[in-house]
């Protein structure tokens, strides 16, 4: 059985709803249209979900073509703008990277003002940063979300907790983590496996509502052992392009 991609997805505005596709373009930076948008307090500093789950209620839409950003909020109203540009800024990630772009004026900005009851700007990352937190593409099976079954009742948790960009199908529980060091081919796209992602408080937050409601954590520390709540892998593009659902994955061992 060969081993394929299952699902595509990217986070428009970074810490909102991941918005699934059946294509994504890879450039030398990073997954067009990932984390494009990110979300900062008036004092420039980015809103992490960890510390506002509100954004996970927020359903992004993102017509890279037409240049159109819509925001849907939990009340019902959905708010559609063009971003332009406006002020130079820079903001930075958890561990202190910067980022620079621009922050966003109008309409968006002032939704999300009211929404989160705070002022606050949306802001648009400089194309040759990321705004990941860590490395520019994630990678998951579903056979190792399925592993997480028997820790809930027998359903596996909602992939959307772990956020990530590919998830594939036709491997063994993990086979994934062991790829570390190695190149993975996806249509016509070469990523670099780095090493296991691992996982934070946010995987507990439900995906809909924010609510904390899943003990991820502990589930992956029952099966991997406390020193290893890891889950899926971080990878770098070595070749850009483009992958599709559908995609056969070749992993090269030892290269």
């Amino acid at each position: 059985m060969p081993v394929t991609v299952s699902q595509l997805a990217i986070a428009p505005v970074k810490g909102m709803r991941l918005q699934c596709t059946s294509e994504i373009q890879f450039g030398p930076h990073g997954v067009a249209g990932d984390r494009e948008f990110l979300v900062i307090g008036r004092d420039g500093k980015l809103l992490l979900t960890g510390q506002t789950p509100a954004l996970l209620r927020v359903e992004p839409g993102w017509d890279r073509v037409r240049n159109l950003l819509t925001l849907g909020f939990p009340d019902g109203d959905v708010v559609q703008d063009t971003p332009e540009p406006g002020t130079r800024a820079t903001t930075r990630t958890y561990d202190g990277r910067e980022i620079p772009g621009w922050i966003i004026p109008g309409r968006l900005s002032d939704a999300l003002s009211g929404y989160l009851g705070r002022p606050v700007h949306l802001f648009k990352r400089a194309p040759e940063h990321i705004g990941t937190d860590d490395q520019p593409v994630t990678l998951m099976s579903q056979a190792s979300l399925q592993a997480l079954a028997p820790e809930f009742d027998g359903t596996a948790p909602d992939s959307r907790r772990f956020r990530m960009t590919i998830t594939i199908t036709g491997t063994d529980a993990w086979a994934e983590h062991a790829w570390r060091g190695q190149k993975v081919t996806i249509g016509e796209v070469i990523l670099g496996v780095i090493a296991p992602v691992p996982r934070c408080v946010v995987t507990t937050r439900n995906p809909e509502s924010g609510a904390t409601d899943a003990r991820i954590l502990h589930a992956l520390a029952r099966l991997r052992g406390n020193n290893d709540i890891t889950f899926g892998v971080w990878c770098d593009i070595l070749r850009p392009g483009r992958i599709q659902v559908g995609n056969v994955v070749t992993p090269r061992p030892g290269s």
